[in-house]
């Protein structure tokens, strides 16, 4: 997956007055886009005006990365997508965490409650209003990937019906309020696809920055031959596959690639 980064140590511990060195890496994005020196390289910091103003984000191993405005150097635009693919894999995911902090930033510019400007904080990764004092945390909204198995060894593939994701994928939504994360998964699997599961069973965890989301990956089982009733609304495919099948997935980033091939190794029933 994406943040399987290993034997790289991401290092995320809130520091202030971190300086950056000349090979320290520094990110700058508009909107979803990300700004490098070419297709392959991001400035470097000995490459950029030493009057940037660079904020610190975390670092990997001993190189640090930054966030600045490189707007008025020579680049060319990368989507943030294209990151999952990068070709150096500990710096795509570098580039697409960094832009997840970015977006916070952006949205938090202003206070929500009194629309003062925000600051950041001193004391921990927030944004703090200085004149009404409310503080603001990095976005990370719960949300559960589902493998769905049936009597027949099946596993349940869902396409979604709207998004820049169009290979097979498994049910999957956000928690709501007041509920637990097994009952978000108990509801997004009867909302999407009518059924009711059992022995609901936790597999693993990933931050996905792409949606500012921690996806929690279960395992389940569907029993009887209820049918599948598809929301439209959210699915353009929703069906049963055998284990043998051919199930394409764009790349090997995500959690749901990895459950479906989790599943097509044998590893679960």
């Amino acid at each position: 997956m994406i943040q399987d980064i290993y034997p790289h140590i991401y290092k995320n511990a809130f520091q202030t007055g971190v300086t950056p060195t000349d090979n320290d890496i520094i990110f700058s994005f508009e909107e979803d886009q990300v700004l490098m020196k070419d297709e392959h390289q991001f400035y470097r910091y000995h490459e950029i005006s030493k009057k940037s103003s660079c904020y610190y984000l975390f670092s990997i191993d001993n190189l640090k990365f930054f966030l600045a405005d490189l707007t008025s150097l020579n680049h060319i635009k990368v989507s943030f997508r294209a990151m999952r693919t990068f070709e150096n894999r500990m710096l795509g995911f570098a580039a697409i965490t960094a832009w997840q902090l970015y977006r916070w930033i952006q949205d938090n510019k202003y206070c929500g409650k009194c629309g003062h400007p925000m600051d950041f904080d001193q004391k921990e990764r927030a944004m703090r209003c200085p004149h009404c004092s409310n503080i603001v945390y990095p976005k990370i909204s719960p949300a559960v990937i589902v493998g769905i198995t049936n009597d027949k060894g099946q596993i349940l593939v869902t396409k979604y019906a709207h998004g820049h994701y169009q290979s097979y994928a498994l049910v999957a939504g956000f928690c709501e309020i007041g509920e637990t994360i097994e009952e978000t998964v108990k509801r997004e699997v009867k909302e999407e696809i009518g059924l009711d599961i059992t022995d609901i069973q936790y597999y693993k965890s990933q931050p996905w920055s792409f949606s500012s989301t921690l996806l929690l990956g279960f395992w389940c089982k569907a029993h009887g031959d209820t049918p599948i009733q598809m929301d439209e609304n959210e699915l353009r495919v929703a069906r049963w596959a055998d284990r043998d099948e051919a199930i394409n997935s764009l790349d090997d980033a995500s959690l749901t690639t990895e459950m479906i091939q989790y599943y097509k190794q044998g590893k679960v029933v």
